[in-house]
């Protein structure tokens, strides 16, 4: 794979084509390295999404559409196959309402949350409510966050936290029944970030999908299930 930055001169991607046939993109906090395992079986381009690996981050928050519409320009037109994983695949969705692909795979993926998942009353959330009605400040509910949030949130800049937050509370199920792209769905049997549950909810809502379950696999598992990962991607 060569490194390259790409044509808006702030993104950049490996590539080991000059006619990639699939485009990766990987999750919150990865970079395109992360596909080394598996991109070196396709003709490919692995993107460092905006604000991750070399890539400059953009000067405002995104929602996962946002990066779907940056993106596409930058995607060469020779590719026929987005394969995402987690906040990855979510874009890869996005992505294929944009433009028509020959299928999308999409990994390990929080692309709805279901009932189970609805964050229960704690303190964090009272003192959001407070920051809404301006009893705490911004400034105080900075300092909050950083306290309660997760380690991929306290690790970001402002920006990238603001934009966690959108794609941690992005909810597809609107979305999903509307796509005409064949989907591939890829959920680790343990993971408890996107869980297989969500994932089977998500196969029942797309029109033309297949899901896949990776079994005794959790959410970080393009090095342990490349084999089988690979096989999908060639289906």
């Amino acid at each position: 794979m060569i490194a390259k930055i790409l044509s808006d001169n702030l993104t950049y991607a490996q590539v080991n084509s000059e006619n990639p046939k699939i485009c990766f993109l990987h999750g919150w906090g990865g970079e395109s390295n992360d596909w080394k395992n598996i991109s070196k079986d396709f003709e490919c381009i692995a993107i460092d999404i905006p604000g991750f690996g070399k890539s400059i981050p953009f000067e405002q928050s995104g929602s996962p559409e946002f990066y779907a519409e940056y993106l596409v320009e930058l995607i060469p037109d020779s590719v026929e196959i987005i394969v995402g994983v987690s906040f990855g695949g979510v874009i890869a969705v996005h992505l294929s309402q944009l433009k028509k692909y020959k299928k999308i795979v999409v990994i390990g993926s929080p692309l709805i949350r279901s009932p189970l998942q609805e964050t229960p009353f704690s303190l964090f959330n009272l003192y959001k409510f407070l920051n809404k009605f301006n009893i705490f400040s911004d400034q105080r509910m900075e300092k909050i966050k950083k306290k309660y949030g997760s380690d991929d949130y306290k690790n970001a800049n402002k920006n990238l936290r603001d934009t966690l937050v959108k794609a941690v509370n992005h909810n597809m199920s609107e979305i999903l029944p509307k796509l005409n792209t064949h989907v591939q769905l890829v959920y680790g049997e343990l993971d408890t970030i996107a869980p297989l549950e969500n994932g089977k909810i998500a196969d029942g809502l797309i029109p033309d999908s297949e899901l896949t379950v990776l079994l005794k696999e959790n959410h970080f598992c393009l090095n342990s299930s490349k084999d089988e990962i690979i096989e999908i991607i060639k289906k």
